[in-house]
C-alpha cells in the first residue's frame, strides 16, 4: 500500500469527475487520489430524459469509471457512512480497510432526484432495467402526466411529445402561473410554452397535485390524481419532475452545524472550504453547497476548478482563490430540434437554433464520454 497521503473525493457526479483528474494530473507523484462512488457507472443525467423515448439511449448515458484516472488514481465503489476530521469510514473493505485517512477531502455527493433525471440504483444492469421499464410504460401509455414545470418537467414533456406527436396525451402541471420561476426573463418561459403548445402538450398552471398518502409507487401504472383546485387527471404513467434534494446527510456525521436547517445545504466559504476553521482541509462542491446560484451540472465543473486550484495552493503554501458565481445560463431542449435558452451575457434569450447546437441534438454525450476517457461504441 502506498505511503503517500490521500486526497479523497466523495461522489462521482459531474463535480467529482471534474476535480479528480485535475488533482491527479498535478499531484500524482506526491498524493494518492481516491474517488469514492457507490455506482458502478457514471450516469450522464443531462441525457437521462431522452432514455424514456429512444431505444438504446441508456447505453449512451451509462459511462464506465474505469479509465477516469491516467496516473494510478483509485476508484472505490462504496458508500461513505461517516466523516471524521482526518478519515472517512466506508461500508466496504478496501486496501486501506474501512477507515480511510485523508490529508484533504472533497465532498461532491450531489443531489437526489426522481428518475429518469437521476438514476436511483447502483449498477449498470439495474439502471438499464429501470430505464427500459419506464420506456416501455411510455410506449404503452395513452395519457402521461408530468408533475412540475421546471427545466426537468419541460424537457421531459418535450422529449415525449416530440417523438409521439399526437399519439399520446401529455399533461404538465405546474404550481406557478407560468413555466420555470420568476428568476428567468419572461421571454424564456413564454417561448418554451409556445413550443410545448405546438406539440399539443396540455399545460395546467397555478395548481398542485395532491399526492395520496401511499404515494404513486413507481409511476408506471394507471392512476387518477386531483389538484388542489379540484382538477381530476387520469393518466397511465406519471413522472414527478421536481423535488431535488441535496445529499448532505453524511456531512452531519462530521458536524451538524455545517448544514443549513432550512435548505439542508452545506455551508461553504468563497474558497469552497467548509465554513468552519477546523476543516480548512475539507471542501465541498456542486449541488450540495449553499452558494446562491442555480444547481446545474456545468457549475459543478466551475467549482471543481476552484477546489483543485485551492488544494494545490494549500500544498504549495500559495494564496487561495474565491469562487465567484456567474450570470444565469441555461438551455432547455424540446426534443432534438427545438428548445430555448438563456445566455450569460446580457440575459439574452435564444431559441431552437442555438439550443440545438449547445444541447438539444446530442445532449453532450460525447463530451462526457471523453471526460471519463471512455470510448462510446455506436
Amino acid at each position: 500500500m502506498s505511503t503517500k497521503p490521500n486526497i479523497i473525493i466523495v461522489g462521482g457526479g459531474y463535480g467529482g469527475i471534474a476535480v479528480a483528474p485535475k488533482l491527479e494530473s498535478a499531484l500524482y507523484k506526491t498524493h494518492n487520489i481516491i474517488l469514492i462512488e457507490r455506482k458502478t457507472h457514471f450516469y450522464h443525467s443531462i441525457g437521462g430524459l431522452r432514455t424514456v423515448v429512444e431505444d438504446g439511449f441508456e447505453y449512451k448515458v451509462l459511462i464506465p469509471y474505469d479509465n477516469l484516472f491516467q496516473h494510478g488514481g483509485k476508484i472505490v465503489h462504496a458508500i461513505v457512512t461517516t466523516i471524521h476530521k482526518n478519515e472517512i469510514i466506508v461500508d466496504t473493505e478496501t486496501e486501506w480497510g474501512t477507515n480511510i485517512p485523508f490529508e484533504y477531502l472533497i465532498i461532491a455527493t450531489g443531489s437526489s432526484h426522481n428518475k429518469p433525471a437521476k438514476m436511483t440504483v447502483d449498477s449498470k444492469e439495474e439502471g438499464i432495467a429501470e430505464i427500459i421499464a419506464q420506456r416501455e410504460a411510455v410506449k404503452n401509455a395513452n395519457k402521461i402526466l408530468i408533475i412540475g414545470g421546471g427545466p426537468v418537467g419541460i424537457e421531459l414533456a418535450g422529449e415525449i411529445a416530440s417523438v409521439y406527436q399526437d399519439k399520446k396525451e401529455v399533461t404538465l402541471v405546474h404550481s406557478e402561473d407560468h413555466l420555470l420561476t420568476d428568476q428567468f426573463p419572461k421571454k424564456l418561459p413564454d417561448l418554451l410554452t409556445k413550443q410545448l403548445n405546438e406539440l399539443n402538450v396540455k399545460l395546467i398552471f397555478g395548481e398542485k397535485i395532491i399526492f395520496p398518502s401511499s404515494g404513486i409507487g413507481d409511476g408506471l401504472s394507471p392512476l387518477t390524481l386531483e389538484t388542489d383546485k379540484g382538477t381530476r387527471i387520469d393518466s397511465d404513467v406519471q413522472f414527478v419532475a421536481f423535488g431535488a434534494k441535496p445529499n448532505t446527510e453524511v456531512i452531519k456525521t462530521l458536524d451538524q452545524s455545517l448544514i443549513e436547517q432550512n435548505t439542508t445545504l452545506v455551508k461553504v466559504k468563497p474558497t469552497l472550504q467548509l465554513e468552519h476553521d477546523d476543516y480548512a482541509h475539507i471542501f465541498a462542491l456542486g449541488d450540495i453547497t449553499n452558494i446562491k446560484e442555480s444547481k446545474l451540472a456545468y457549475r459543478a465543473g466551475l467549482h471543481a476548478d476552484v477546489v483543485a486550484n485551492n488544494i494545490i495552493a494549500l500544498i504549495n503554501d500559495k494564496n487561495l482563490i474565491d469562487y465567484k458565481p456567474g450570470s444565469e445560463v441555461i438551455f432547455i431542449p424540446i426534443g432534438k430540434d427545438k428548445g430555448a435558452g438563456l445566455l450569460p451575457i446580457g440575459s439574452i434569450v435564444v431559441g431552437s437554433f442555438i439550443t440545438k447546437i449547445f444541447k438539444s441534438k446530442t445532449l453532450m454525450v460525447d463530451k462526457y464520454w471523453n471526460a471519463l476517457n471512455a470510448t462510446l461504441v455506436a
